[in-house]
């Protein structure tokens, strides 16, 4: 938006909000971010974890412009070299002081660093953390240069250290809610989960928010495929992980997956075509942890 000039956001057109911008990478499309931005406004979280963002300038003109600057914009480049980095969004009137850590330049057992990476955000109460996120972005199944299997070993390397991330923490704060979220790129369901993400699971104590609420698998749909012969198939791709022993902090009823429309239930698409028009080709998770 560096060629922004006071223009009506509500009135523009598609092709001059697309003019505000001299970024070699196109804005995204006005309506969507509209009805991204109605989402969280009527929904009102404290915290808001963000995956693909581009960049930091991007996140604080969608703070100031479409939020009504309620947030404190936390992000710092990634190893993305597709230009999708993490963020975080946190409410200004919380009473709490926000603090990002940034774990991209973490070196792993490969040898190589976080595709995306890794930010820890804590809150402080003085110095005190009463909760801490880890949010991430692991390895996509896409192997275009035909190296790693899907991803696999990357992805690998990448759980390994966020395990140890955690862990680290966890024996640190005993005594608050300590979770690990974001886009994983893979299943966690009973006997269906990946290899990589069973291995995160064991001795941290983690556990799905939905699997702690035991959610049918219909309820926990964040992501939507389509094959080369349209056949659609839905998956869970999408997480937020929190120790089993705070389960009391959970707030079952504010827990779920969120539709794009808050007036109606989600929508699923029939088609490639449909999906496209979606606000994301992801669905959000809501999440209420009492602190």
């Amino acid at each position: 938006m560096d060629k922004y000039r006071d223009e009506n956001l509500d009135t523009i057109s598609g092709p001059k909000w697309q003019l505000l911008s001299t970024s070699f990478f196109a804005n995204k499309d006005l309506n969507k971010v509209k009805s991204i931005a109605t989402l969280f406004l009527e929904q009102d979280p404290d915290i808001i974890m963000l995956t693909e963002v581009g960049g930091k300038e991007s996140l604080e003109n969608f703070n100031q412009y479409f939020l009504e600057d309620k947030y404190n914009v936390l992000l710092e480049a990634s190893n993305s070299d597709r230009g999708i980095d993490l963020g975080y969004l946190v409410k200004k009137s919380l009473p709490y002081t926000p603090e990002l850590i940034s774990h991209t330049k973490a070196k792993l057992d490969n040898g190589k660093k976080f595709a995306r990476g890794v930010f820890e955000l804590r809150l402080l109460d003085g110095n005190k953390p009463v909760f801490i996120n880890f949010l991430t972005h692991l390895k996509s199944k896409l192997d275009m240069k035909k190296q790693d299997f899907e991803g696999r070993s990357q992805r690998v390397a990448e759980v390994k250290y966020l395990k140890k991330l955690y862990r680290k923490r966890m024996n640190e704060f005993l005594d608050i809610p300590i979770c690990v979220s974001g886009d994983l790129n893979a299943i966690i369901y009973k006997d269906e989960t990946e290899p990589e993400l069973k291995a995160l699971l064991e001795d941290t104590n983690l556990l799905d928010v939905f699997e702690i609420l035991d959610r049918d698998l219909k309820d926990r749909i964040t992501y939507c495929y389509f094959d080369s012969r349209r056949d659609r198939f839905d998956m869970q791709l999408d997480y937020i992980l929190m120790p089993k022993k705070f389960k009391n902090a959970l707030n079952p009823f504010e827990t779920h997956v969120l539709s794009f429309d808050p007036n109606s239930p989600i929508f699923y698409p029939d088609s490639l075509q449909e999906k496209l028009a979606l606000p994301s080709d992801h669905y959000p998770i809501q999440c209420k942890i009492n602190l």
